[in-house]
């Protein structure tokens, strides 16, 4: 027969067992939590490529436009302004490249080219995309097209 101590030892390491799996369950939520809020900054980060896209191929024309078509300009600068802001608030920020360079890690190398210029293999010539950060997380690296380099000795 089971005395009150081992029925109190068994109902302790039942409590016990019920807070592990608490605790993992609670664990695995908020990872799925986690999964689920990266997945949407990268969605929110393609309406902030779209963006980014019509007010480069916009910048040329900006003095033919009326003041109507600047004023529609300037809202929706605003509103990417705006998500950036909601982005900032939860922790989400720009990558940052320091000198110009890629950096292994923060950025994703989808083109090489040579130029004619003097210029140091890695350096970059153009950021095709922004990427983002949370943390020490990388949500999504820079997309960028460096240089190859030219030596000195090559162009003498």
């Amino acid at each position: 027969m089971e005395g009150p101590k081992q029925r109190l030892e068994a109902k302790l390491i039942a409590f016990q067992q019920q807070i592990i799996r608490a605790e993992q369950t609670g664990k695995e939520r908020e990872k799925a939590c986690r999964e689920r809020e990266d997945a949407l900054f990268i969605e929110i980060f393609e309406v902030l490529d779209g963006f980014e896209n019509v007010f480069r191929n916009l910048e040329q024309k900006q003095q033919e436009f009326d003041k109507t078509t600047r004023r529609a300009i300037k809202s929706f600068e605003a509103l990417q302004r705006k998500l950036l802001r909601l982005l900032a608030e939860r922790g989400v920020e720009l990558i940052d490249l320091p000198a110009g360079k890629a950096v292994v890690g923060l950025c994703k190398v989808v083109e090489t080219r040579t130029t004619s210029e003097i210029t140091e293999p890695g350096s970059i010539l153009v950021k095709v995309r922004q990427g983002y950060r949370r943390k020490d997380q990388i949500l999504r690296p820079v997309e960028v097209i460096t240089a190859e380099g030219v030596s000195i000795h090559s162009r003498l």
